[in-house]
């Protein structure tokens, strides 16, 4: 058997094959072992020439502009603050808020001088109805008439005899026609009494006599409508309820305060009203404490406490949420500046403004915890000793934003 020696052309397509094979592995090896590129370093955000939240808000003046403005200082310091409690309260009647008026006696309603419908304001004084009382048959009276009665029909008797004798006196020629005019007379007289007296008789037994007067059922306090229970032309009885008026120009604030911390209120201090999510500063209303009726809340773990707030206005409604502000015996170290110095943006964040060096002026965050007697209780702020504005921060804050010249 002849064997042939291998083709030179077929070896040398295997060692290309084999060389191209080795080098595609080794690609894909470095590949697999790469590091990262600089594209997978880039950051998801960038931002070009940062600078702080302070350098955006420095205001430098000359010194004739801050003569101008009448710049005055303070500087803030730490002070010892009688410390505060917030809470929500309850807008309720005091307890002689709300009177009822009764009918003085049986009879029938009249339309008054005011409306009736629930709301409408009344003054003291002023009629809400008129009553045409019923007098009621007395014992005593019916009595009376029929004695009158009996009294009239005995004249009559007594008038028809002496008529009689004086018309038999004429006849006979005994006595004059004078005598029997007169007994007619006293005859006529008599009839009419008599008929007067049953017919009063009759009207008394069958029904209760209307009175001649009108009596007015007057408003006892200024005040409101709160209840109606009758109308006009009802007939009512003695004693019966017609209406009731609520005397609303003062108030009573109920505060639940939690029996842990009630030890720890000031009790004969007043406490600051003011509008639930107000924020540190807004207007408040004082009210004063008052003894109530003991309540609580068992549930809650709550002890009511109760003070009266003017309320001439009418704005406050019994059961509207408010938020007081107490007073407590404690006191503590806290952060102050003048309320003055604060500024509020139009998102509500708060600002002083510090001076920094002559004529230079940054504005600086705060966080204002309470304000007591003009001035801000800070929670968060600049550092103690630190130079404020304390007079012509809102020119300064208008300079910064382009407003001011």
């Amino acid at each position: 058997m002849h064997c042939s020696s291998p083709d030179p052309a077929i070896h040398s397509t295997r060692a290309r094959f084999l060389t191209a094979l080795c080098l595609g592995v080794a690609l894909f090896a470095a590949a697999c072992g790469a590091k990262p590129s600089d594209a997978a370093k880039t950051a998801p955000a960038k931002v070009d020439n940062p600078e702080k939240e302070t350098d955006l808000a420095t205001i430098t003046l000359t010194a004739e502009a801050e003569k101008r403005l009448g710049i005055e200082y303070a500087d803030t310091a730490f002070t010892n603050v009688a410390r505060s409690l917030t809470i929500s309260g309850e807008i309720v009647p005091t307890a002689d808020a709300i009177a009822q008026v009764s009918s003085p006696m049986a009879g029938t309603l009249v339309p008054g001088d005011s409306g009736t419908a629930i709301g409408t304001p009344v003054r003291k004084g002023q009629a809400v109805f008129r009553l045409q009382p019923y007098l009621a048959p007395e014992r005593g009276l019916v009595t009376q008439l029929e004695r009158d009665v009996e009294s009239a029909e005995t004249r009559i008797a007594a008038a028809k005899v002496r008529l009689a004798r004086a018309e038999q006196l004429v006849r006979d020629k005994a006595g004059p026609q004078k005598a029997v005019d007169q007994a007619r007379e006293e005859l006529a007289l008599a009839e009419t009494d008599a008929r007067a007296a049953r017919e009063k008789l009759t009207k008394i037994k069958a029904a209760p006599a209307a009175a001649d007067v009108i009596l007015p059922i007057a408003a006892p306090r200024d005040g409101v409508l709160v209840a109606v229970h009758v109308a006009a032309g009802q007939t009512v009885a003695n004693s019966a309820v017609l209406f009731e008026v609520s005397d609303l120009s003062t108030v009573w604030v109920r505060v639940p305060v939690y029996v842990g911390d009630i030890d720890g209120v000031d009790r004969s201090s007043s406490a600051r009203i003011g509008e639930l999510g107000d924020s540190p500063g807004s207007p408040t209303r004082s009210a004063r404490p008052v003894s109530a009726p003991p309540t609580a809340n068992a549930s809650a773990s709550t002890a009511d406490l109760y003070y009266a707030l003017s309320n001439g206005d009418g704005r406050l409604r019994p059961g509207e949420r408010v938020a007081v502000i107490l007073a407590l015996k404690s006191s503590e170290e806290s952060l102050v500046v003048p309320w003055s110095a604060v500024l509020h943006d139009i998102n509500g964040g708060t600002w002083v403004y510090e001076n920094t060096a002559p004529q230079v002026f940054v504005r600086r965050p705060v966080e204002v915890r309470d304000v007591v007697d003009r001035v801000a209780v800070l929670a968060r702020g600049p550092a103690p000793g630190t130079r404020i504005v304390t007079t012509g921060a809102a020119e300064l804050f208008s300079t910064e934003f382009g407003a001011g010249k």
